[in-house]
């Protein structure tokens, strides 16, 4: 017997765009993200926030902060200044949120200058080299194609 309920058939509809996104042929070949391809990651992560599934929505905010986009980074920092879905971590906030508004992001700017009040220096400076950090192994990710390989 199938649940008519409002509630039942969102749930249902759920499952079933879950296991569509799941069972979905991927390719092997492109393995350069396209800013399509993280804008789509981005809208998945903001339906499941939207439906409260903040864990899920971490994790594919994540996806699309590591594939460089900006707007990603952006959530994935307020995520951690606000501890949803990941730790609580005014530190890691600091981190994506520099790494948006090095990209120009203003939003992420405005952000990192108003949390700048609530983080010591050193602690400033800690993330913004870490950002560094985790920008070249972005930016690693996203480029290992083009290296040519030593054999």
């Amino acid at each position: 017997m199938t649940d008519t309920s409002p509630i039942g058939l969102d749930l249902e509809q759920q499952l079933e765009n879950v296991l569509s996104f799941i069972t979905q042929p991927t390719t092997v070949e492109n393995k350069d993200p396209t800013p399509e391809t993280s804008d789509k990651t981005v809208t998945k992560a903001l339906y499941y926030l939207k439906n409260e599934q903040v864990p899920l929505a971490a994790k594919w905010m994540r996806l699309a902060a590591m594939a460089g986009n900006h707007k990603a980074q952006f959530y994935l920092g307020l995520f951690f200044i606000k501890g949803q879905g990941v730790p609580s971590s005014i530190f890691h906030g600091a981190v994506w949120l520099t790494l948006a508004s090095s990209q120009g992001y203003e939003p992420a700017t405005i952000t990192l200058a108003d949390l700048r009040k609530h983080i010591t220096t050193r602690r400033f400076k800690d993330a913004q080299c870490y950002a560094a950090s985790l920008y070249e192994q972005i930016h690693q990710q996203q480029f290992s194609h083009l290296i040519p390989s030593q054999s």
